[in-house]
Parts: C-alpha cells; sequence; structure tokens
C-alpha cells in the first residue's frame, strides 16, 4: 500500500504501454525506492528533512532512477491585463513589418518579454500548425506572430527557443511546411522541433471534473524541457467545441487517443489545464477562419476585415484571453462551455472587461 502522498502513474509509448512510476508533491523519493512499492524508514526521513527545508510545493516525477521535474508557471512580472493590437498592412508585402509590429507591441503593452522569460530559460512556443495550408487560410497560426515571439525570447535571454505542434498527423512535416511557421521560426532562430509522442507522461488531473488522467507531450509539461510555455492559437471556428483559441490549443500539447477528448469536450478542456502551465497566451486574429473551422477549405471562410479581424491579442490570464476571442464571434463567455467552465476551474477570469486593457491601432 502507498502512503497518501504518492500517486501511482505511468509514461504512455507509442504502442500504448506503460511504465511505473510515481508523482511526488513536496519533494523526490530516492533512487529505487518506486521499485519496491514502499516508503523506507530512511527514505521518510530524507523526504521529511526536504520538506522541512522549503521544498513543499515542488512537483516532481520519479520514474525508475530518472527524475523528472513537471513544469510550474514561471515567475511573471506581466501586467494583469490584456492588450488588443490593432493593425492592417496595405499591401501582402508589407504583412511581415504590420504582424511582426503588432506582436511586439500587445506584449510590450503587458510589460515585455523580459518580464516572464529569463536569461538562460528554455522557452516553448507552442502555435497551431497542423493543418496543410498557408496563412491565408487561417487555419494555422500566422507565421509572424510566431516569429516575432521567437526574436523576443532570445533578445529576453532565452538559451533555447523550441516551437512545435503535437499534430494529428503521422508525419507532422507536411503541415509543418505548409503553414509557414517551420521557415518563419528557424529563420528567427528557433529549434523546430516534433513532439516526440513515445515520451509522453500520464498524470493525475488534480480536481478534475471529468478527466482523472491523461497522456501529456513531455516537452510541455516537463520543468527540465520547458521553463516558460508561450501559447499562440489562431482565433477560429470549431465544429465541435464551437470555437478553437487558446484553451482548445492544449490538444496539440497531449498525445493519447484525441478522439475519447471529444465527449464532454467543454469539461476535458479545462481539466487539461489544470496540468499544463501556461505562462501567456497571444491570440492571432488576423485572419479568423469563421465557418468550417478546424480546417477551413475556401477563402469565403476567412474575415480579413479590420472589423471583424487584424488583431493580436495577449494576456498572461488564457481564460481572459479566450473570451475576447469568443466576443468576436458575438458569444458571450457563459456561452462557450470550456470557456465558462475554465473560470469555474480557477484558470482565470471568463470577464475580460474587468481587466485592464492595453488597446491601440499601429
Amino acid at each position: 500500500m502507498l502512503p497518501a502522498a504518492f500517486v501511482r502513474m505511468g509514461t504512455a509509448g507509442i504502442m500504448g504501454r506503460s511504465q511505473d512510476a510515481f508523482v511526488l508533491h513536496g519533494a523526490s523519493r530516492m533512487a529505487g525506492e518506486e521499485e519496491r512499492g514502499s516508503l523506507s524508514r530512511r527514505g521518510f526521513l530524507i523526504g521529511a528533512a526536504a520538506v522541512a527545508a522549503g521544498l513543499t510545493g515542488l512537483r516532481v516525477m520519479a520514474r525508475r532512477r530518472h527524475v523528472v521535474r513537471l513544469k510550474e508557471y514561471a515567475p511573471n512580472g506581466l501586467a494583469r491585463g490584456i492588450s488588443i493590437i490593432h493593425g492592417d498592412a496595405k499591401s501582402p508585402a508589407d504583412e511581415e513589418r504590420v504582424v511582426t509590429e503588432m506582436t511586439r507591441q500587445a506584449v510590450a503593452a503587458l510589460g515585455g518579454m523580459r518580464t516572464v522569460v529569463k536569461k538562460g530559460d528554455t522557452v516553448v512556443i507552442k502555435p497551431n500548425m497542423a493543418w496543410v495550408w498557408g496563412p491565408e487560410m487561417a487555419a494555422n497560426t500566422n507565421p509572424y506572430v510566431v516569429a516575432a515571439l521567437v526574436r523576443m525570447c532570445a533578445e529576453a535571454g532565452a538559451a533555447r527557443v523550441c516551437v512545435m505542434d503535437n499534430t494529428i498527423a503521422a508525419d507532422p512535416s507536411t503541415s509543418y511546411r505548409a503553414s509557414g511557421i517551420a521557415a518563419a521560426a528557424a529563420a528567427a532562430g528557433a529549434e523546430v522541433r516534433y513532439v516526440e509522442r513515445s515520451r509522453a507522461l500520464t498524470l493525475p488531473v488534480p480536481d478534475h471534473f471529468v478527466l482523472p488522467e491523461w497522456p501529456f507531450c513531455r516537452e510541455f509539461v516537463s520543468g527540465d524541457a520547458c521553463d516558460v510555455l508561450i501559447n499562440v492559437p489562431v482565433l477560429k471556428d470549431h465544429g465541435t467545441s464551437r470555437l478553437s483559441i487558446g484553451l482548445k490549443n492544449a490538444f496539440g500539447m497531449v498525445a493519447g487517443e484525441r478522439g475519447q477528448l471529444h465527449p464532454e469536450i467543454h469539461l476535458k478542456i479545462p481539466d487539461l489545464l489544470r496540468v499544463i502551465k501556461v505562462d501567456l497566451t497571444v491570440m492571432d486574429c488576423y485572419r479568423v477562419l469563421r465557418t468550417h473551422g478546424p480546417t477551413g477549405g475556401t477563402p469565403a471562410d476567412v474575415d480579413n476585415s479590420v472589423q471583424g479581424a487584424r488583431r493580436v491579442v495577449a494576456s498572461r490570464d488564457p481564460v481572459a484571453v479566450d473570451a475576447c476571442g469568443a466576443s468576436m464571434f458575438g458569444y458571450g463567455p457563459t456561452q462557450i462551455g470550456f470557456i465558462a467552465n475554465a473560470e469555474k476551474a480557477g484558470l482565470g477570469t471568463a470577464d475580460w472587461h474587468s481587466l485592464p486593457l492595453f488597446e491601440q491601432t499601429i
């Protein structure tokens, strides 16, 4: 019988195999103790001493003889507000300059990237890049938004900036290329990587609505792989969840059979975000996919108007960003289930109007 402080779990492999592991809240166990299935007196004393030394709250995962520290929220000096930057390129040739400036201003309005990214940090940037469409179809994040964030992270002193998405495709390279994100991010200095699904971690979901555990991609939840997590969704229609924004973008940070997440999706999305610790959300609304999401298919599905699109929105509050995005579709926050439930889960506020607003047009 394991002590109550330890939760038995597994690491999910590509073929569905799992290996025994334990989540520790407060202090790591001695190597090898997890294989005996009980806590020795010496291990107990060491663990108690570690807690007394101030390590309470450290989330680590002991897997055989290797300890993986689970990511917590990064120390964050960003303002507790929301920024909305408007802009419109006068020609296709001017889009990179305009979108880059919009993205920079959105983060600067909150205090700048240096308030969250510190020297030596590993930053993981998670855009939508799962569909084999170019930027004009608005199914993926605008590559210029991603490239601007990569450069800002490097300027803030990040040691590594990684850009990745766990797409539903067996071969993600096609959508990485077609989206334009791989080339733009690499040119900006990022490591463009594929998720290693075989190394996913099956983690318990604390205080869950309906999802007791799920396999999470290590690259987004391990503190050894990620110091700062920046979520960069594109605002779009979605046939199952009504909208796909930042909270729904968590689907690209998990492994497992994603179709099993669709039933009760409005409860499962916030459950995933109880484990995934996003430090900054930057929503690309330069183009908005209004219909036939999440993939789209024709230019008629895409809103290119100044009134309905042509924005970049940023906040440290992921729920506020999604509520703002929902308002651009005419929805109140309580009309989109996963937004209302995310607020109930304590992940942020759906009343984005209550936050300080930094809004400008460039």
